[in-house]
């Protein structure tokens, strides 16, 4: 087996063709991974030229892919790190690994990216790995059989449902609250003469656009919405438009009398789901229509589709969907290191960094205010000599 680094905006068709074959054959499916979301990321995004695809190959066919770009500040971390953060919001980024292949795709993995660690990153940083998956566990000995220190830098629950016989999924869910949801659903019927209806839109070309809109007019418009970044537009509709013609993506918008309410997208990952993102139209607030899209959703999942599972993808203490989805994940971002005494000193200590870099900028905020009052009186006091 050997291993190589691919610019992504430089890659081959015979490459991009060994790179869908591993993801349609890997232990834990990923689209996030995958040719169609990595591609448009390094096409359209500000950093996509640096965004490069760590492969390991065995007799002509991909064994093992992971894409990655360089930091030097990641988290809290001030290193040069490569990460597989190759768009905002991890959600979901564990590598593809060939089942026939993985133990030895994952170490030679390890050893393509200390070879190059020197102008890369010294470390490596991997994102939204699920708890106890075979891919977390598998690179975890790997990095234990190989020396290579770890440090779990996040470990939190989030909200996820897995699929149930009789089909209910609101059963966890107080009587107060559900009957709060149908009385905002009876006012939706006043106000707009229709109740709300749930559509498929996937197939849909305007919808995206209508996505990014509807997303940019509310809260998240300032640092969350895509519109907030260069090219981040581009890349998501391309994206989408790529899984929707494979028929792996699902957009669900909730309406009423002709009006779009909330949106949400879900991506297929093997046998279940990772949803996306969502939105809702703040000037209908008060009828809550993300929560109604959100129960509808469930009864979407269970009727019309044949998922095992859907991830919320969601932050930590995300609370909404911590009480909206009746089951949980564990999610783990961990570094490695790769090889190097230091770095592995570095990785080996964080549990003593992380605390001291707090109290540091605990100090130093005062501190700067301080001399930025200092300055500024010296500033004065010279524009009064002159």
């Amino acid at each position: 087996m050997n291993g190589r680094l691919i610019p992504v905006r430089d890659i081959s068709a015979a490459d991009e063709r060994r790179w869908r074959q591993l993801a349609e054959r890997a232990i834990d499916a990923n689209p996030l991974g995958e040719p169609d979301c990595v591609i448009p990321a390094a096409r359209y995004q500000e950093f996509g030229s640096e965004i490069v695809l760590a492969v390991v190959e065995h007799q002509d066919r991909f064994v093992a892919s992971l894409p990655l770009r360089p930091f030097r500040y990641w988290y809290d971390i001030h290193y040069p790190i490569i990460a597989n953060r190759i768009r905002r919001g991890a959600n979901m980024a564990s590598p593809l690994l060939d089942p026939d292949f993985a133990p030895e795709a994952a170490e030679s993995l390890f050893t393509t990216l200390a070879r190059e660690r020197r102008h890369l990153g010294h470390l490596l940083g991997l994102d939204s790995l699920r708890v106890g998956s075979p891919v977390e566990r598998l690179l975890l000995d790997t990095a234990q059989r190989m020396g290579l220190r770890t440090y779990i830098r996040e470990d939190f629950e989030r909200g996820f449902l897995v699929r149930r016989p009789n089909g209910d999924y609101t059963g966890h869910l107080n009587y107060k609250y559900l009957w709060n949801v149908r009385s905002r659903r009876r006012r939706i019927a006043a106000h707009f003469d229709s109740g709300p209806v749930l559509r498929d839109r996937a197939q849909d070309a305007r919808a995206l656009d209508e996505f990014v809109e509807l997303e940019a007019s509310g809260y998240k418009a300032g640092n969350v919405a895509l519109t907030a970044v260069p090219g981040d537009p581009q890349y998501f509709c391309e994206m989408c438009t790529r899984f929707a013609r494979d028929r792996r993506l699902h957009l669900l918008s909730l309406e009423a009398g002709g009006i779009t309410l909330a949106m949400l997208i879900w991506l297929r990952a093997g046998d279940g789901f990772l949803q996306l993102k969502t939105a809702y139209d703040e000037r209908y607030r008060c009828f809550g229509p993300g929560i109604i899209l959100q129960i509808d959703s469930f009864s979407f999942f269970h009727e019309q589709t044949d998922g095992s599972w859907i991830d919320t993808c969601a932050s930590p203490n995300n609370d909404t969907f911590l009480k909206l989805f009746p089951d949980r994940t564990r999610i783990s971002t961990i570094l490695f290191s790769l090889g190097g005494r230091v770095d592995a000193m570095i990785v080996g200590n964080m549990q003593r960094i992380f605390p001291a870099q707090r109290l540091v900028r605990a100090w130093g905020s005062p501190f700067k205010r301080v001399a930025k009052r200092i300055v500024s009186q010296r500033g004065s006091h010279l524009s009064l000599a002159e």
